[in-house]
């Protein structure tokens, strides 16, 4: 009796001894079924033997990154970072048991996928594109593509990529994919950008006038047929013409300047980079044209005297007279008639003078000088000739204008009577005062 109670008490320790390390058979390595930048699916076969598991573990590098129920295989792990290697082990549990580690799977998560394409800058044949950096660990490389087809690479410190030989005028597609090893990241999302139309050429400046240039070119030789043209002058758009047109005149110029203009291709409503510009000087144009008005100093001095003439005292030859005449002209450029108002011996007068090859002549009548006969004073009417001639011009406010003058003013006085006195009579005969007048602004 007592060997079969101990017997008893034997087996049944045994039983509990087996029973206390008898676990889960280890689940079958976990492969990746999908692996992205930012995530990482594992599936596995179950433990076969063994107690049933209530649920597995994953770990990754040694810890706990979560678990699933035991009828499910499968984690996705959305806690990891770009471009990086992780090593990751399944568990098997039921209750406080624990599977033997599953076989390890190594995995290295994809790069990040470059973003924000954008154009920064763009010509008739190139297209530079860049993107935003990776926000983590930076690929070996970026792998740009265009339309489909790879067209090139870049370090992957480097976020842009200049694309070259391409057709003006012309839409293109473009990808981005960072490249580590022989993990290759998604594509970005597809950025679309359209070169600029080809500039003309040939600009010229077939004719150049003091106020006016007509600009002739050339259509672009490659891409497709534009729309029509823009004329930029000094950086300002001026002018568009259809396509069918290859010159144009600008007109309303200032004289003796110097202008930049550029000829840009117009392409659906696009614009071409400009071209160098073409600087062209309007001529010079001649003293005649200048325009003559304002306030003027006007030094004067008497060279010729001809008969009695009194002005206030005597007209004696070599007599200098500094005087300010104002010109009022008749319109804003070039030459036209002008009213002079001036003075000559303390009389004012006006007179309007009008231009002819770059003289200026005109006469009126007024009161300057007197006879004294036997009626005592007697006031003379006058005839005031201007005769003024242009000697120099120069830009003023954008206008062509006179700067200096010269020229003679003539003060004639009429046979006057002056009074009688029984068979006496008195009179004043006719007479002339030229004066030289000369005038520089």
């Amino acid at each position: 009796m007592a060997l079969a109670a101990g017997l008893a008490v034997v087996l049944a320790l045994v039983g509990w001894m087996v029973w206390r390390n008898w676990v889960p058979s280890a689940p079958g390595a976990p492969t990746s079924q999908t692996i992205t930048a930012t995530s990482v699916q594992l599936s596995w076969s179950p433990s076969t033997s063994g107690p049933s598991v209530d649920q597995y573990l994953i770990q990754r590098n040694g810890t706990q990154v979560g678990s699933v129920d035991a009828g499910v295989t499968s984690f996705v792990d959305n806690t990891v970072t770009p471009d990086t290697s992780y090593r990751y082990v399944v568990i098997g549990a039921s209750g406080g048991k624990r599977s033997a580690p599953s076989a390890e799977v190594v995995v290295r998560t994809l790069p990040a996928t470059p973003a924000d394409l954008t154009v920064s800058l763009s010509g008739a044949t190139s297209l530079t594109i860049g993107w935003s950096p990776a926000q983590s660990i930076a690929p070996e490389q970026y792998v740009i593509s265009r339309d489909g087809a790879e067209v090139g690479s870049v370090p992957g410190a480097q976020t842009s990529y200049v694309d070259v030989g391409l057709t003006p005028a012309t839409a293109y597609g473009y990808v981005v994919v960072a490249v580590s090893g022989a993990g290759r990241s998604e594509p970005s999302a597809e950025l679309f950008a359209e070169t600029l139309p080809a500039p003309p050429t040939g600009l010229r400046a077939s004719s150049v006038t003091p106020d006016a240039v007509t600009l002739q070119w050339s259509a672009p030789t490659a891409g497709p047929p534009s729309d029509g043209y823009a004329v930029v002058r000094d950086g300002t758009e001026i002018r568009t013409v259809p396509a069918s047109t290859l010159s144009y005149t600008d007109r309303r110029l200032t004289p003796a300047t110097t202008y930049a203009y550029t000829v840009l291709t117009i392409k659906a409503g696009v614009r071409s980079d400009p071209p160098a510009a073409l600087k062209v000087k309007t001529r010079t144009p001649p003293v005649s044209s200048a325009h003559l008005a304002g306030s003027w100093p006007v030094n004067g001095k008497v060279t010729k005297v001809s008969g009695g003439v009194t002005l206030g005292g005597s007209a004696a030859k070599g007599q200098t007279f500094e005087w300010t005449w104002d010109f009022a002209s008749k319109c804003t450029v070039g030459p036209c008639p002008a009213v002079v108002s001036g003075v000559f011996a303390s009389h004012p007068f006006t007179v309007t003078v009008s231009p002819s090859n770059g003289t200026y002549k005109g006469s009126t009548k007024v009161h300057v000088s007197h006879c004294e006969g036997l009626s005592g004073t007697v006031d003379v009417k006058n005839t005031i000739r201007l005769n003024l001639t242009v000697t120099k011009a120069a830009l003023e406010s954008n206008i062509w204008s006179v700067t200096s003058w010269k020229g003679t003013l003539t003060v004639a006085s009429p046979y006057t009577a002056a009074g009688s006195s029984g068979n006496l009579r008195s009179y004043c005969p006719a007479s002339t005062v030229t004066t030289s007048v000369t005038a520089t602004k």
